[in-house]
């Protein structure tokens, strides 16, 4: 809608009014259909608590903006959401307790808003992906997180194995989800700074990304069914860490 390549328009409920509750400044303006429901209603208070301009839009507005997203007749222009660099890491690398989820080559922006999703509700410290053959934070990612994507800090790497290698000289233990792996994911104790590696669901983690790991483990599954989603996986793995560090109250 905007040709200012700063700005972005961005759909969902959840994510709107996230992004209205965390960073009110950077948005111009709020868009709800002519139909306000309870939780629309909701954002719209923030939303003015806020002094954020609102506009009510016919179906066309929405359907011509999110031809395939679900755009629940809610969006926002804002400032678009920076994406860290490597450096970030460096700037966390001293906390006692880390968690990082690595996404190695998962394209598909549907699982990689549900990995985000997932690592936010566990508290994950960042997420990792690519620069190349990866899906960013594309308007399709932030609806899927459902407002997660504004929580945690989305970290592009130049170098998948260089980043790994890096990690584990600055005390980093990593684990890959790989179903070849002879051990479960709930057998081991997991160390107060860990990455966790998903890869994608058709290839698992690549070859030089699976031989750099410490080491290997899956989830442990009935035998009718020989995988799961990505993001199913990386939320199952990530609550057992979690647990394991009693990171919950």
């Amino acid at each position: 809608m905007s040709s200012n390549s700063d700005q972005e328009l961005v759909c969902g409920l959840n994510t709107v009014h996230q992004i209205i509750i965390s960073r009110p400044k950077s948005v111009q303006s709020l868009y709800v259909g002519e139909v306000l429901n309870a939780r629309i209603e909701s954002v719209v208070d923030d939303a003015e608590k806020n002094k954020i301009k609102i506009s009510k839009k016919d179906p066309k507005f929405f359907e011509k903006e999110f031809k395939d997203i679900n755009h629940q007749s809610i969006a926002v222009t804002c400032n678009k959401r920076l994406e860290e660099s490597e450096a970030f890491i460096q700037s966390i690398i001293e906390r006692p307790n880390l968690t990082f989820l690595i996404l190695d080559g998962l394209s598909d922006p549907h699982n990689v808003g549900a990995c985000l999703r997932s690592a936010a509700a566990a508290d994950v410290d960042a997420v990792i992906v690519p620069k190349n053959r990866s899906c960013h934070l594309t308007p399709t990612v932030r609806k899927i997180s459902c407002g997660a994507s504004e929580l945690i800090p989305f970290v592009i790497v130049t170098n998948i194995v260089r980043t790994i290698n890096n990690l584990q000289e600055m005390g980093v233990a990593v684990y890959g989800s790989d179903l070849k792996a002879s051990l479960g994911h709930n057998e081991i104790n997991y160390p107060e700074k860990m990455a966790l590696i998903i890869g994608s669901e058709n290839k698992g983690i690549r070859r030089l990304t699976r031989e750099n790991c410490d080491e290997l483990i899956k989830i442990k599954m009935s035998e009718k069914m020989d995988s799961l989603n990505a993001s199913v996986s990386a939320g199952i793995m990530l609550f057992e860490i979690k647990k394991q560090n009693n990171s919950f109250n």
